[in-house]
């Protein structure tokens, strides 16, 4: 008996089966990865590394995730009052120089070079002359071309640049540490090198991709239905078909589909094939994609990953990250501020970089505060007229007058339970008579970045 699949003809054991030797082979499949074996570094396995990133797709989303979340909000340039030096002109030069760098783009690909090849690391551009000792460019370099000298006590001493962008050794170049931005997601105490996401999951890429490749094989083998036609099946001693019997049956079946109807002669039996398709598909790769985003540290429900029946362990999954991108930005600011920032301005600490969190619990408070408004409470307690103009970058209103202070008002606003304190009937929030009572909570800033600020002396905070 002959059975052709996709063209391909072959040869089944035909007559009694007792006895007899199959052709049949069993393998054994050997992952060949040894979590036991050092990650050496070199710019081959590198540039390895850095390809994942680029064509990973999901692995690919993953990374950029950490630089989304620890930028994506922006950030806010302080100046420290009690630090002498003109902290108005210093902020202006400050904001200058990252506008003219874009800040953004230099900090995500040192963050993503970080999480892909160990490190991100950029060359500081000095001036000339007097300003020999300020940075006037940032340029990112890929981490993979340079090796990090150190001393004995690993200390890094240079930043040797050995190979150009296609991996071909040049002329070696070094960096001193004072002239190059270094970036670390996570740093080593054995190794000057950092540690990569990608690198520390690629065991279960590699499994990923082949659990993939074998799901998308058998979508095509197996995903649309077939019919399988068969001839003297109900016959265990009849003559094969010749050559030109298979081929002319084989014909007249070849353009058949779901609508058209059989009709045959003699011992011919049609039965469908893969009418149901591959099932756990979903399963397989949820299995695989899941243990590559746990190992990446991302919350799969950021990748549309459904993780679990219900949102009580995302929300804790989420919570968990979002600490670790505030990690992130105290690490991003602590080297800007004293490697870029200090040397624009001269005088270290009068201008800090902060970036903005990214923690959930500031839209909690902004619901808050849309919750008070709407009860009908007083919208200067709640958000002052100064700070929206500030918030919305709209100069103060010069044509105020501020030497004279508007009238007091007796107007009474209800707090956030709905009443009016000192109404006649209801208990006074102080434990004052209801004629003493005042509005306690005017002048309030209670939502600038999550930190409360009363103008008034005495003023209670409404949160923390």
């Amino acid at each position: 008996m002959r059975l052709k699949i996709f063209g391909k003809e072959l040869s089944l054991l035909e007559g009694p089966t007792d006895n007899v030797v199959t052709r049949a082979k069993a393998y054994s499949t050997v992952t060949g990865l040894d979590l036991m074996q050092d990650p050496n570094r070199n710019f081959q396995r590198m540039r390895g590394l850095r390809n994942i990133y680029l064509q990973g797709a999901y692995v690919s989303e993953g990374v950029d995730l950490y630089p989304l979340y620890a930028l994506g909000n922006g950030y806010d340039l302080e100046i420290d009052e009690e630090v002498t030096g003109d902290g108005e002109k210093a902020k202006k030069d400050v904001e200058e120089f990252l506008t003219k760098i874009n800040f953004f783009d230099v900090m995500w690909q040192l963050m993503v070079d970080a999480e892909v090849v160990r490190d991100g690391i950029a060359e500081i551009v000095y001036g000339r002359g007097s300003l020999g000792q300020v940075p006037v460019n940032i340029v990112v370099r890929p981490a993979e071309c340079f090796e990090f000298d150190t001393d004995l006590k690993g200390a890094i001493l240079s930043y040797t640049q050995m190979y150009d962008n296609r991996g071909n050794s040049i002329q070696k170049i070094a960096l001193p540490p004072d002239q190059v931005l270094h970036y670390q997601y996570m740093s080593r105490s054995d190794s000057p090198y950092g540690i990569s996401v990608i690198e520390r999951v690629l065991h279960d890429i590699k499994r990923d991709t082949r659990v993939i490749e074998a799901t998308a094989n058998g979508i095509v083998l197996h995903g649309t239905p077939k019919w399988h036609i068969q001839a003297n099946s109900r016959k265990i001693d009849a003559i094969p078909l010749t050559d030109t019997e298979f081929s002319a049956l084989e014909t007249q079946f070849k353009d058949f589909n779901a609508k058209d109807q059989f009709v045959t002669e003699g011992d011919l039996l049609i039965e469908p094939k893969d009418t149901a398709g591959v099932p756990n598909v979903q399963q397989y790769s949820d299995v695989t994609l899941t243990r590559v985003v746990s190992g990446m540290g991302i919350p799969g429900e950021l990748l549309g990953l459904r993780q679990g029946t219900t949102d009580a362990t995302a929300v804790t999954r989420v919570g968990a990250f979002f600490k670790k991108i505030k990690s992130c930005q105290r690490d991003i600011e602590q080297l800007w501020n004293a490697q870029i920032i200090d040397k624009i301005t001269g005088t270290p600490g009068l201008i800090k970089l902060v970036l903005t969190d990214t923690d959930p619990s500031d839209f909690a408070k902004m619901a808050a505060a849309m919750a008070s408004l709407r009860t009908g409470m007083d919208p200067d307690a709640v958000c002052p007229a100064d700070w929206c103009r500030e918030q919305l970058g709209i100069p103060p209103d010069e044509d105020v007058n501020l030497g004279e202070q508007a009238p007091e008002s007796n107007q009474q606003f209800p707090d956030q339970s709905g009443q009016i304190p000192g109404q006649p009937g209801q208990p006074s929030p102080t434990g004052a008579a209801p004629e003493h009572v005042v509005n306690y909570q005017v002048g309030m800033k209670p939502f600038m970045n999550g930190k409360q600020k009363p103008t008034d002396a005495g003023a209670v905070p409404v949160g923390k």
